[in-house]
């Protein structure tokens, strides 16, 4: 795998998975009532995110052992 799409996709599920967990935990914390399709396309958005980071985490230390 290319490693500029590997670093493309870790970061941008690492993004994605930060401004969900920022937006439920701040509406939380200062008791914000967020919709509930908002809290649902949030939480979808971080399970759909967390396959992708592992499965890059994985290729990015594959890649990293391969250029020792």
């Amino acid at each position: 795998m290319n490693p500029k799409t590997v670093d493309l996709l870790w970061g941008l599920s690492l993004i994605l998975i930060g401004i969900s967990a920022l937006v439920l935990a701040a509406g939380s914390i200062f008791g914000i009532e967020l919709g509930d399709v908002l809290v649902r396309i949030l939480g979808g958005t971080a399970l759909l995110m967390l396959p992708v980071l592992a499965f890059t985490t994985v290729v990015k230390i594959k890649n990293a052992d391969k250029n020792k």
